[in-house]
């Protein structure tokens, strides 16, 4: 998989970092990886705001994957949306599935995340 190198948030001056907008990610058939994004903690509501974004460009998506990676000390989250039946195991937590709206690096998973991720690298939203 190529490296994806986008420009992190600013920490403000209180401490908080400022994440970067949301991207819908390219349209199917486009060639361009989808927006890398830094955050420091990601949460069910980032995730879910992605997925209602990217199903404009793609509106024929029946499910999205959720799938977790380590990445250093945080996660490299990847948020992709399928078309017809989802299977759990035709996940790929590297990125293999296709319609992939948003790659993130977080720090940290918010709790609602972790909670949903549970014991599993993947899980899927119908």
């Amino acid at each position: 998989m190529p490296a994806v190198v986008s420009p992190m948030g600013k920490l403000s001056q209180d401490g908080t970092l400022n994440r970067m907008p949301l991207s819908t990610g390219p349209l199917p058939g486009d060639d361009a990886s989808p927006g890398c994004q830094e955050v420091h903690t990601l949460r069910v509501a980032d995730v879910v705001m992605t997925i209602l974004k990217a199903r404009k460009a793609m509106p024929s998506a029946t499910a999205a994957t959720v799938s977790r990676a380590r990445d250093g000390d945080g996660y490299r989250v990847l948020v992709s949306l399928l078309e017809g039946s989802a299977s759990a195991d035709g996940a790929d937590a590297d990125g293999g599935v296709d319609g992939t709206a948003a790659v993130f690096v977080a720090r940290e998973l918010g709790k609602d995340l972790a909670d949903a991720f549970g014991d599993k690298d993947v899980f899927i939203l119908q």
